[in-house]
């Protein structure tokens, strides 16, 4: 037995399942996009599909709407999980241990997270409720329109609050690390914190904080749960729209889904190899300097 075989063997439990489970189902995405292995006879040419999408106008809203979305609420969570970490990270002892509670949000399903923030920010809400108490507004719907305003702010909420314990996680990872006698010794030759922190700490946390941005954009690019409980009407997000197609139309979209989906699994894999390709070459460029 070759050495090649082995190594498959031994990995099989870990190769097999992804092959079955995601190469077989990118794969009949794919068949489907172009009329292949659909519910129905496909009547038409293989690029049908891609070609409405090209000129349906809805498909365009949906994609820059999700961009939006979950470039905002990636950015938020990476500055406001750095933030914390460095925070939680100079904290004595104690108080640290004390601050772990910043992983609670980790264990709840993105959708509880979704009904938390529809919770305290509609207009019937926690935080509607407490204005209404104070005198502040005179009825409900003097409330801002925070969720359902048109741009995705109740979205941008949930995924901030999911994704900012995440953010922490992989910074303090490197922070755990990160010799301290670097900002006592800028501190001493009187460097203001901001300056250390941007100067001295940043960088150092710059892999994973590229690391997090696109993951919880991805995430927040193709995922449901969210935008199920939270999304606007018009636009909706990819995701949203993905599902009407398939579930709320007849069964001769089905291609026009699978394209959509096939077109945003190109989209993850190209943003990954650009912003990975990018951040190489600041990356040098600042070693260079």
């Amino acid at each position: 037995m070759s050495w090649t075989t082995n190594l498959f063997l031994r990995l099989s439990p870990l190769i097999l399942p992804y092959l079955v489970l995601f190469c077989g189902g990118v794969f009949l995405t794919v068949c489907q996009s172009v009329g292949v292995l659909t519910p129905l006879h496909h009547e038409g040419g293989a690029l049908d599909a891609y070609a409405r999408l090209l000129v349906d106008r809805s498909f365009y809203a949906s994609f820059l709407f999700s961009l939006g979305v979950a470039a905002a609420s990636a950015f938020f969570a990476v500055a406001a999980g750095t933030t914390l970490a460095y925070r939680t990270w100079q904290l004595p002892g104690r108080l640290a241990t004390a601050a772990l509670v910043y992983k609670i949000p980790l264990i709840l399903p993105h959708i509880a997270v979704a009904f938390v923030v529809l919770v305290f920010w509609s207009q019937s809400g926690i935080l509607s409720s407490v204005a209404y108490s104070l005198g502040l507004i005179q009825s409900m719907n003097e409330f801002p329109n925070v969720l359902f305003s048109g741009w995705g702010i109740g979205m941008v909420l949930a995924y901030t609050l999911k994704g900012t314990p995440f953010a922490m996680i992989l910074t303090m990872a490197l922070l755990v690390r990160f010799d301290i006698r670097q900002i006592q010794t800028a501190s001493m030759l009187g460097a203001s914190g901001l300056r250390i922190f941007f100067s001295i700490v940043l960088p150092r946390l710059a892999p994973a904080m590229h690391t997090g941005f696109i993951i919880l954009f991805l995430y927040s690019f193709g995922a449901f749960d969210i935008p199920f409980i939270l999304s606007e009407s018009r636009p909706g997000m990819l995701s949203i729209h993905v599902y009407n197609l398939y579930f709320k139309h007849d069964l001769a979209r089905r291609p026009e889904a699978m394209a959509i989906l096939t077109i945003m699994f190109g989209f993850a894999v190209l943003f990954i190899i650009v912003y990975s390709r990018v951040v190489r070459r600041l990356e040098s460029g600042v070693r260079k300097l």
